[in-house]
């Protein structure tokens, strides 16, 4: 048997002083993984936690935005650890006895692996947050098929079955179980911080993360060290979103037209939440993963952190996610139609709206973020006198289709403005020329930290948070 002591990150060690542990044993592994007694200890203890914040406080009276990087402070919670901590250091553990050679960690790149584990958080997240005994869909597959289909029940979070819908290429038009925009921005935002609180623990352990409580604040994250402040646009959203799965032992049936009768297919259906099985069904490979009984303990992550605990199972969750990510990066490209499309969320109408694209994808949110950004540059890290702000964008998945639309062109963009403008010595040899001092020229973007793929524009942001240097750090 092989031990795993997950650990709590430094942003989780220091939010609490009392941990339990929490123990699983498969008949390989044993994972350990402390967690708070009492996670309300985070909120006493943020004061504390972020004192050591460079600006503020630290700032001279006349700085002119000393009052509101206080007030962002203030607004600042550390990660807390919960069950998708567990999932993720455990996959993270996983990972790094997977890749000890160099050929596997060319296989296993970290820019396929990480996002393919946000994807998985996420699915839990979805999962924990929107399960319950209704909203579920029968399917018995398709009649005339060379393999009967088992009796199953779906929760799906796309509008289509996902079984016949990858299996078959039909679409019945199912009740989807997505949560509100909102709820799917912050689930994203916090999964996403998570997985970069553990790249930088790695390979900077005294930098800190802060998520801002504000929603209508300016700010949704901050990394922090000694010399620098980046503030954090997130703008995350999955690729694929797996459904949830309880396979029947027998056909259901139900009255119509006042006679008992098989259940039709596709119709909507109620699991008894407290006796039923439940795993995480993934059709294009036909993978089961079972969560076992909603009401088990720290329900589903503690199943899944055993599933996870095996590389064996990793390689199947890079694997499948691959198939998908390359799937979705050659959009357009492919005839005829591949059926596994209508897992990726973003597929189109009628199964999900192409709004719903991954990642940075959307380009609402590439507008936005490129404008937050750039608020960043003009709100903070000019009036900053120091120059210690940074400004960054970030997400699980670089964009792919917006790239060339929307960053190409603009991802090394400098900006400054009139009043920094210095003359030149010699009115003759300036003519058209305009002089300005490096101090006041800025990034558009110092970073664009992505799990896919990141650009950067600072030095030191490259420092502690790139995946060459995670896996350095990892795998030394």
């Amino acid at each position: 048997m092989q031990k795993f002591q997950a650990k709590a990150t430094t942003n989780q060690q220091n939010t609490t002083s009392y941990w339990n542990k929490m123990t699983f044993q498969s008949n390989e592994d044993m994972i350990i993984l402390a967690t708070p007694r009492d996670t309300r200890g985070t909120y006493k203890l943020q004061q504390p936690y972020f004192a050591d914040l460079p600006c503020g406080n630290n700032c001279p009276a006349e700085c002119e935005i000393r009052a509101k990087v206080i007030k962002l402070r203030d607004s600042l919670r550390p990660l807390v650890a919960d069950g998708s901590s567990i999932l993720v250091n455990t996959f993270l553990t996983s990972y790094q006895e997977l890749c000890q050679s160099l050929d596997s960690r060319n296989t296993y790149s970290p820019n396929i692996a990480l996002p393919a584990l946000f994807d998985l958080v996420m699915s839990a997240k979805y999962a924990e947050k929107m399960v319950t005994d209704g909203g579920w869909t029968y399917c018995i597959g398709q009649a005339g098929s060379l393999v009967q289909d088992e009796p199953t029940l779906y929760f799906p979070f796309l509008k289509t079955c996902p079984r016949c819908s990858v299996k078959y290429g039909i679409k019945p038009n199912v009740k989807s179980n997505k949560p509100g925009s909102d709820t799917i921005g912050e689930i994203a935002s916090d999964a996403t911080l998570l997985i970069l609180s553990e790249i930088i623990r790695r390979i900077a352990p005294s930098v800190k993360i802060g998520k801002s409580k504000d929603r209508q604040g300016d700010v949704d994250a901050i990394i922090y060290d000694e010399t620098m402040i980046a503030l954090l646009e997130i703008k995350s959203s999955p690729l694929v979103i797996y459904p949830l799965e309880v396979r029947l032992s027998h056909p259901m049936t139900e009255v119509y037209d006042g006679t008992s009768g098989p259940k039709h297919n596709h119709s909507v259906a109620t699991a008894s939440l407290d006796t039923s099985e439940l795993s995480l069904y993934i059709p294009h490979i036909d993978l089961h993963i079972p969560l076992g009984k909603h009401r088990t303990g720290n329900w589903p992550y503690a199943r899944l952190a055993e599933f996870v605990s095996s590389p064996q199972n990793i390689v199947k969750i890079i694997a499948l996610w691959k198939e998908l990510y390359d799937l979705y990066a050659g959009r357009g490209q492919r005839k005829p139609i591949d059926y596994r499309q209508w897992l990726i969320c973003g597929c189109g109408s009628p199964v999900d709206d192409s709004k719903n694209a991954p990642g940075m994808d959307r380009t609402d949110d590439l507008k936005k973020g490129t404008y937050q950004v750039l608020k960043y540059g003009a709100y903070y890290k000019e009036k900053c006198p120091r120059r210690r702000m940074r400004a960054v964008l970030s997400s699980n998945l670089l964009a792919l289709r917006g790239f060339d639309r929307y960053l190409a062109e603009v991802q090394d963009m400098i900006w400054t403005k009139d009043k920094y403008s210095i003359t030149l010595g010699d009115s003759i040899t300036s003519n058209g020329i305009k002089a300005f001092h490096s101090n006041n020229i800025f990034n558009l973007y110092d970073a664009l930290i992505c799990l896919t793929r990141s650009i950067y524009r600072d030095e030191h942001l490259h420092e502690i948070s790139s995946l060459e240097r995670f896996m350095n750090e990892l795998c030394s």
